[in-house]
């Protein structure tokens, strides 16, 4: 039996509903509750023990989830096909090592002080940002979907700069709502996925907003670009975007560097010629730049989603090539 909720209260321009979590005490919610809870328990321990609590997961969720271990390992052998096996496999392994530090971030950035985040993060290339926004226009941010991107989001406004974050609802209603709140306790400013005209009123008005339109999108007007060298189900809105409201599109990648601690985020310079007038050719200069950014740290793209999936009626690399949507 599911327990009604209604929306009781909202926050910032675009009316982000945050409903009573008293609703969510039922025990279907009770493995949420659990889940939030460790979150809320490693980031109070040392970072040396975190990070090795991180290391511990990592290595039991390679062996746990299997249905994500097979994604992981087919997206690796579209990608790089040139890569031995037994290479693969272990750059697949740090990668479900990568997921289980993204746990550690979100407690960082849910449950720490501002600080002490701070403290680890160095961003270059703030001075892309600076002369962008001297153009009295909108700034759009071009992110990618990496296991880093909680801490890269909350460690924008050391820049000094407000911004806004495009972001999706997680299916779990109740995961949902405490993101929103914690992510909106830190001074996050949020943009649900479904409100794209907020997007847009927000550049035309000279803000700035961070925005990762690298996932599999099959809406209305998609289209297919290359992704690692594989046709991949693409969004074209990007130029749309730029072309609407004349912003500078920069790119925003983050990388998590060897120790676990410290992070490298950078701001790139404007993507040359963009918009061009050509989705296709914009599309493809977006996943070009996003492809020399994974180069540097691999395991901390999400390759555990199926960003390759086709059309249906088309082969399914994850169901071994059998039609999409056959029985």
């Amino acid at each position: 039996m599911t327990t009604a909720r209604t929306a009781t209260s909202t926050h910032d321009a675009h009316d982000v509903p945050l409903e009573p979590l008293h609703g969510y005490l039922t025990p279907r919610w009770w493995p949420t509750w659990i889940g939030f809870g460790l979150i809320w328990f490693v980031a109070q321990l040392p970072t040396a023990w975190a990070c090795a609590i991180a290391r511990t997961l990592g290595h039991l969720a390679w062996h746990i989830a299997r249905r994500d271990r097979k994604i992981t390992l087919v997206n690796l052998s579209l990608a790089y096909p040139q890569m031995t096996a037994p290479a693969r496999a272990a750059l697949a392994r740090a990668h479900f090592e990568s997921l289980a530090f993204s746990l550690v971030e979100i407690g960082r950035v849910w449950f720490r002080g501002q600080s002490a985040l701070y403290a680890r993060v160095h961003i270059e290339g703030v001075e892309h940002l600076t002369a962008a926004l001297a153009r009295n226009k909108g700034v759009l941010l071009l992110g990618a979907h990496f296991t880093t991107n909680e801490i890269a989001a909350a460690v924008l406004p050391v820049t000094g700069h407000r911004f806004e974050i495009m972001y999706k609802p997680s299916s779990n209603a109740l995961m949902n709502q405490l993101a929103l709140r914690r992510r909106m306790a830190r001074g996050g400013h949020m943009i649900p996925s479904d409100r794209f005209v907020d997007l847009l009123k927000t550049l035309q008005r000279g803000g700035i907003v961070l925005y990762a339109p690298d996932q599999r999108f099959d809406g209305q007007g998609h289209i297919i670009v290359p992704l690692f060298g594989v046709p991949a189900l693409s969004n074209p809105g990007t130029t749309f975007v730029a072309r609407a409201t004349k912003c500078t599109v920069l790119t925003y990648f983050p990388r998590r560097l060897a120790n676990g601690k410290d992070y490298v985020m950078t701001i790139g310079a404007p993507i040359e010629g963009f918009p061009s007038g050509d989705a296709s050719k914009d599309v493809a200069h977006y996943h070009a730049l996003i492809e020399q950014a994974v180069a540097s740290a691999p395991e901390q793209y999400l390759w555990s989603y199926k960003r390759f999936r086709p059309s249906a009626g088309e082969p399914d690399p994850y169901r071994d090539g059998s039609l999409r949507g056959s029985a």
